[in-house]
């Protein structure tokens, strides 16, 4: 519930007692003091679940890898287990001290200021927060998929080959993304393409490839993707980059910066010089578009539309922390100051107007209205257990946020290939997250300079890490990994849908749905995916693990062993083994046909007409819902009913205790 929206303006002296908890607002500070002993929400935070102690900066930060402190998506939302949330609803950036009682001064912020105070349980406080903020976009069912990316991938003939080991491991797919497709001086031009250089949008006639080139027939290679039930996703960044000493130059990137000046379509500073990315920063010297500028608007996608045209699916919106001065001025009169944060929102609302609802974004920086536009990406980190134990909190504080949809790169993007045993973890929370990626950085990537022995294959691909591990036993466990993951899309589908109708998330930590648990609060380290408990392994060498089971019976996935709830149960785990567990009452809905087992080939198909619905317990209920279904399946001592509207034939399995 709402309780209060003050704005700074008008605001005296409010205050709020709870029962152990105080609330006082001014019109420069507010302040919570009292008996507590969690915090949670700020974003996507790497650095710890609970933030109490902490001192936290709402700033967009582009922070290559070892995040700790510093996000790429912050938000002023948090709440307390007391009932308690706060959202500050402000472009600008400002710290909340946490280490004892709550501090926040906002003297510097707008005057314009609007506070909201929430009260409730966490639940309804993070869905009152989403309804503020915007609606949730509901991804297309195919992004739900397994996705794969490699940032080596520069040329088209890889790509036939990354999908020829698809194929041939069969390990399914449903998402591609590319990102050394473009020429690197225009972002929007298939590398080494030839075309007449033009002020206004290209086309794909205007266009000539050779089959010399690169991409020697991109149109091809878009529709044979397509043939094969994938997706593809292209890589973006927002700016209009300067060519560095050994680049070759580029006649269309020198009409576009010379339009772009002429139209007065990129940021400047206060004395109307222009505003470029500084030294030591990703792109230095480049300029950046102005996506509160209309025309600038009209321009940039103008340029991209042929990608549209040609098929292309969607963009990975990379960047957009680019704003590292307050001496900015925007086409919206808004200044530096205003758009540290905002910017990246203006950014990625832009991406999402161009392409549309059927289409994807995965992006890295975001702001307030971030579930709206896109899916969020958790950047870049090494491929180390600590940064695997970040970007798990990081996911876990995305969806305590807000955060419906979000996902990470399997075994880390950076730095030395991760071991089997990373690799093979990260797998296994992937397949019970919103999105399943792996990803890697460029061959040598950061660390080459250091170390020329780091320039290798690094691609984070299965059958790349099977190869250097000399691992090709692996692949049963892998195939079992992508078949599940392909055999559990109606119901990951289901639950999404479901979450964006009553504004909640696809993971949950636990006290989202037994808030009155005490033990709740305090196993951070398992989470719930829709209605399943999931306990990954995060921790190097760990073979057991204490999981708390909430109210009622659970049985595991894969194995049947049941446990009961409000108890810690002592588990053995392997190093191909998922700790995930069904609630009595509940069921999971598959894409697997009549007699087919769990988990089964399915290939890159997203669902069958015949699903099977495995029941667990003696009665339950279960809401079904797809695009076309919205339906209720009732059980009972063996008696099963289907009320409301679908367009599947169901196949029951009973799982009673």
């Amino acid at each position: 519930m709402i309780l209060a929206k003050l704005l700074r303006s008008e605001i005296k002296n409010y205050q709020l007692d709870l029962d152990l908890i105080k609330l006082t607002i001014n019109k420069d500070q507010l302040k919570i003091s009292g008996q507590f002993n969690y915090i949670f929400g700020f974003g996507e935070k790497y650095n710890a679940i609970n933030q109490k102690g902490h001192h936290i900066e709402n700033k967009v930060s582009d922070q290559f890898c070892n995040q700790n402190e510093k996000t790429y998506f912050p938000l002023p939302f948090f709440f307390l287990k007391e009932g308690l949330g706060i959202l500050i609803h402000t472009r600008r950036v400002f710290e909340f001290s946490l280490e004892n009682d709550i501090d926040v001064d906002f003297s510097k912020l707008e005057d314009d200021l609007v506070i909201y105070v929430f009260t409730g349980k966490p639940k309804d406080m993070i869905s009152d927060f989403m309804e503020l903020t915007g609606e949730t976009l509901l991804p297309p069912k195919w992004a739900f998929g397994p996705w794969m990316s490699a940032h080596r991938w520069n040329k088209q003939a890889m790509i036939e080959e990354q999908l020829t080991y698809s194929i041939q491991y069969r390990l399914p797919m449903t998402t591609l993304v590319i990102e050394q497709w473009s020429d690197e001086a225009t972002f929007y031009a298939f590398n080494q393409s030839k075309y007449a250089p033009k002020k206004e949008g290209l086309k794909s006639s205007d266009i000539l490839y050779d089959k010399e080139d690169p991409w020697y027939d991109p149109q091809k290679m878009i529709d044979m993707i397509h043939q094969q039930g994938i997706k593809l996703i292209l890589w973006q960044t927002p700016v209009i980059k300067a060519l560095e000493s050994h680049e070759p130059m580029n006649a269309q990137h020198e009409l576009d910066q010379q339009y772009v000046i002429e139209h007065d379509l990129i940021c400047k500073k206060q004395d109307q010089s222009i505003y470029t990315i500084p030294e030591g920063r990703w792109f230095p010297g480049s300029m950046i578009p102005d996506f509160s500028n209309q025309s600038m608007k009209n321009w940039w996608f103008n340029k991209r539309q042929y990608l549209l045209d040609m098929g292309v699916d969607g963009f990975k919106t990379d960047g957009g922390e680019f704003i590292y001065s307050d001496d900015i001025v925007f086409s919206s009169n808004l200044m530096g100051r205003d758009m540290i944060n905002q910017y990246s929102k203006d950014y990625i609302k832009a991406y999402h107007e161009f392409s549309g609802h059927n289409r994807v974004l995965f992006s890295r920086a975001g702001y307030l209205g971030q579930q709206s536009n896109t899916i969020q990406w958790a950047g870049d980190q090494k491929s180390t257990w600590k940064e695997f134990q970040a970007v798990y909190q990081a996911g876990i504080n995305a969806s305590l946020s807000g955060q419906t949809f979000w996902g990470f790169d399997i075994g880390g993007f950076a730095g030395d290939l991760p071991s089997m045993e990373l690799y093979l973890r990260g797998t296994e929370f992937a397949v019970f997250t919103p999105i399943m990626q792996f990803h890697s950085e460029p061959i040598g990537g950061q660390f080459a300079l250091l170390d020329a022995s780091k320039i290798m294959n690094n691609e984070r691909t299965p059958w790349n890490m099977m190869k250097h591990y000399n691992r090709e036993d692996l692949l049963h466990i892998f195939q079992s990994y992508y078949w599940m993951r392909m055999n559990l899309l109606p119901y990951i589908y289901s639950e999404s849908i479901k979450a964006v109708r009553y504004k909640t998330t696809l993971m949950k930590h636990l006290m989202i749905e037994y808030p009155d648990d005490p033990l709740a609060y305090e196993y951070h380290h398992q989470y719930l995916f829709g209605h399943l408990l999931v306990a990954p392994v995060i921790e190097e060498n760990q073979y057991e693990q204490d999981i708390y089971f909430p109210a009622g019976e659970w049985k595991h996935l894969l194995n049947d062993q049941t446990y009961s709830g409000n108890k810690i149960h002592h588990l053995k785990t392997t190093l191909n083994d998922i700790q995930v567990f069904a609630k009595k009452g509940s069921a999971l809905v598959l894409n697997l046909g009549e007699n087919q087992m769990f988990p089964s080939d399915v290939g890159n198909q997203l669902d069958n007409d015949t699903l099977t619905v495995i029941l667990y317990g003696v009665q339950g209920r279960y809401h079904y819902m797809d695009n076309h279904s919205d339906c209720f399946i009732d059980w009972k001592e063996g008696s099963i009913s289907v009320s409301g509207d679908h367009n599947k034939t169901f196949v029951f399995v009973h799982k009673n205790w």
